[in-house]
């Protein structure tokens, strides 16, 4: 059998953190996500724009292009796994061509420049308090210098090739509130330190100004930004006020630093800082412009005026509702700029020509912190997740109106909580429910607003026309439920307008800021009746029936809560289990419930005809049980016969019904044929392909961020290997293939989450 793969969505958010992501001119983005280092082509349209480079084994701290005149092909990133990397691209891949270790703690800071052409210069900064010089000389990278700090730290870092002498300059951040200029003489010495800010300096970055001169702009904790002037020095008398000058030597020649300007516009830290120089069409002259990023929540482009060259804020952006706390970092794109929030969110804006204004636009995001668990909607339109972030996002395909196929989005952001979510369940297309590090399962219902804008998006409707409700949701101050806000209603006025709600007509997916403040769905139900936090939940099929499970090391507290969804009253309390349930799932037909726990046991238990109540049917002993470790997953097959178990020591079980009862407590359930295992491993995820076929088809999602596809007939055979680049770096949560879909023919759909912050959805075709 041939395995075809294809990515159809990437979903992450950046790292948060200043630094973590870079922009180059020919459209391509890089970013950290996780321990992944992550390219966005921003140019790509109607296919999933996100390709993931895997290799740290930390959360990576910082990613910066290489930029050459002409090209970029590689770029640099540096990680708490104590290593830094050299990306470069060839044949069409990107890998690992220098791997950068020695240091003794994580690397926080990386820059880097060539020198001759292809010769390239690399500085990391570390908080083992050095400044490492790395050189790559026909293509070998060799550790040059460490530069000690003694007990000082380097915040940030930024190399530049000084004119005339052609040779590179380090400036360095430390923790001292001053920047340190390094230059080389046999080693790197320090040669200059400049004075000024009174707190950390965050953001550092140099642009050539003539033969002779370069800017430096340093952005502050301090709220300003400094631009220093750095130029040959030349002893002339100067009639009248004379600006201050220090003077320094470096590769025999002698420079001047002034202090041009400081511009004050920021009133919270600024964490970025980047030039960009351009041609003025109308003198011909070259222009140059600022931007920088701030916690204040605002972007600000700053541009010296035609007439007495004073430095004035040209463009602002941001004071974006609810977006935590402002922005960590900002960079320049082809004809647009963008800044990335607290929340790990990328905010693009790009200028519309016709009006002159920057518009925010359409742009990738995700969790910034691990996804717990996902679910399709029953008939697959959309695919909702839940994560540690303390959000729910709904994403489903936009078919563009240029032809460019579906592409997938975040088109809304049901739930943003105050707990950690853990586990959903889809009840109807219009109603989920979730549960958090609480006792209290929630339920939330799709407001008018969001049906019509969904619609508007996919091309097809959730749910008829006629369905009367509220037409939106806020988040009142202090408050962890979304209130329902009806049509017509006046908001509430005054200071209190923080969860405000406006209904907006989309045709396209939402930006970040739509997504934060207008796409809540309103909480209709809290479901009561666990005394730990509640860990897994799901719903039948056929909608009538929830079912729920807590921590627990008591039969008690271990019990799973079944809930009718009529009325959301709980019907029954089902014990079996000694300790926490990990994974509920009812069968196809909703006839059949199955749990697996910590216990190491599964049990299955059976509805009673013609009513909502459940018996044990089935369960496994100490005798019978074959897992020896703890049980992460379960699911059922299509033909609702067969049912897998999955578990830490690396074992996949199939189960199903027998012509021939036992005695033991199986009853009418064996094992099928011989279980799967897999050494060194964990077992975390498990779905089957809803295929109608002989041989059953298993996904595997393992502790390592793999998925495996088996085919599994009388005996196991492995089709196919998910790989860090195509599935996850750290543990798979959940695993699900899309419900069958007329138009999929062969194709099947994988959707996958996991520890790295990853939701993802593969093409599969099995041939």
């Amino acid at each position: 059998m041939n395995v075809f793969v294809k990515q159809v969505y990437t979903s992450v958010a950046c790292n948060r953190m200043p630094e973590i992501v870079d922009w180059n001119k020919d459209g391509f983005m890089c970013f950290g996500a996780s321990n992944a280092v992550v390219i966005y082509d921003t140019n790509k349209v109607g296919q999933d724009p996100l390709k993931v480079l895997s290799h740290h084994r930390l959360r990576v701290n910082s990613v910066k292009w290489l930029q050459k005149p002409d090209s970029c092909t590689e770029l640099l990133s540096c990680s708490a796994d104590k290593t830094a990397a050299i990306w470069t691209f060839d044949k069409g891949c990107w890998k690992v061509t220098s791997s950068l270790t020695g240091h003794e703690d994580g690397v926080t800071c990386i820059t880097g420049v060539y020198v001759n052409g292809d010769d390239l210069m690399v500085y990391t900064g570390s908080i083992d308090s050095t400044v490492k010089v790395w050189e790559r000389k026909d293509g070998t990278t060799t550790l040059k210098q460490t530069i000690s700090l003694h007990s000082g730290i380097c915040l940030t870092l930024h190399a530049h090739i000084l004119p005339i002498a052609n040779k590179p300059v380090l400036f360095c951040a430390l923790d001292d509130h001053k920047i340190h200029i390094f230059a080389e003489e046999k080693e790197y010495h320090r040669v200059h330190i400049l004075v000024g800010h009174e707190d950390w300096v965050r953001g550092l970055d140099v642009i050539g100004v003539d033969d002779s001169t370069v800017m430096l702009a340093s952005a502050s904790q301090d709220t300003y930004i400094r631009l220093w002037r750095i130029q040959c020095h030349e002893d002339k008398d100067v009639k009248g006020i004379k600006v201050e000058e220090k003077v320094f030597q470096a590769y025999g020649i002698t420079w001047s630093v002034k202090l041009d300007a400081v511009l004050a516009g920021h009133e919270g830290w600024v964490y970025g800082v980047q030039w960009q120089k351009s041609l003025d069409v109308a003198t011909n002259q070259p222009s140059y412009r600022l931007l920088s990023s701030s916690l204040d929540k605002t972007l600000i482009i700053w541009q010296p005026e035609s007439h007495g060259g004073a430095w004035v804020e040209s463009v602002r952006v941001g004071e974006v509702g609810g977006n935590g706390l402002g922005f960590y970092g900002s960079r320049f794109g082809p004809d647009a700029f963008m800044g990335h929030g607290y929340n790990g969110s990328l905010h693009i804006w790009k200028l519309d020509k016709e009006t002159n204004q920057w518009r925010p636009s359409v742009v990738v995001g995700g969790h910034f912190s691990g996804v717990e668990d996902i679910r399709w909607e029953g008939a697959g339109r959309y695919l909702l997740s839940v994560s540690l972030d303390q959000t729910a996002r709904l994403h489903g395909p936009w078919t563009r109106a240029d032809g460019g196929g579906a592409q997938w989005h975040e088109l809304a952001r049901p739930q943003v909580h105050g707990y950690d979510l853990a586990a959903l369940a889809v009840v109807s297309p219009a109603c989920y429910a979730s549960a958090a590090e609480e006792k209290v399962v929630r339920v939330f219902r799709a407001p008018h607003n969001f049906l019509h804008n969904f619609r508007n998006i996919v091309g097809e409707a959730l749910v008829g026309d006629d369905v009367k409700g509220p037409e939106g949701a806020s988040v009142p101050s202090l408050g962890l439920s979304n209130k329902a806000v009806f049509s017509g209603e006046e908001q509430a006025g005054g200071d209190d307008n923080d969860g405000y709600f406006v209904p907006i007509e989309l045709n396209e997916p939402p930006t970040e800021e739509t997504l934060m403040q207008n796409t809540l769905w309103p909480e209709t139900q809290k479901l009561y009746g666990h005394g730990y936090e509640v860990y897994c939940v799901d719903s039948s099929s056929d909608g009538a029936l929830l079912a729920s499970a807590a921590r627990a090391s008591v039969a008690e507290h271990a019990a799973v809560l079944l809930w009718d969804t009529s009325n959301w009253q709980q019907i029954q309390k089902l014990i079996s289990h000694n300790l926490t349930v990990t994974q509920l799932a009812f069968s196809p037909d909703s006839q059949h419930l199955l749990s697996v726990s910590r216990d190491r046991k599964w049990t299955l238990f059976r509805r009673k005809q013609g009513s909502n109540l459940f018996e044990i049917a089935a369960c496994t002993d100490k005798t019978n049980g074959v897992h020896t470790r703890i049980i992460w997953c379960c699911a059922w097959a299509s033909n609702g016969r067969v049912f897998g178990t999955g578990s830490r020591e690396g074992k996949v079980c199939l189960w199903s019904k027998t012509d021939s009862p036992s005695d033991s407590s199986l009853r009418e359930y064996s094992l099928l044929g011989k279980p799967l295992e897999l050494p060194n491993t964990s077992v975390t995820a498990v779905t089957f392909a809803p295929l109608k076929r002989d041989d059953l088809i298993v996904a595997a999602g393992l502790e390592s961020g793999v998925i495996r596809i088996y085919s599994f007939h009388t005996a196991w055979t492995l089709l196919h290997e998910l790989d860090s680049s195509v599935a996850h770096h750290l543990t798979v949560k959940r695993l699900f293939f899309r419900p069958p879909r007329k138009e999929d023919n062969e194709e099947l759909l994988l959707a996958s989450c996991g520890s790295d912050h990853f939701v993802r959805i593969n093409s599969i075709i099995i041939s």
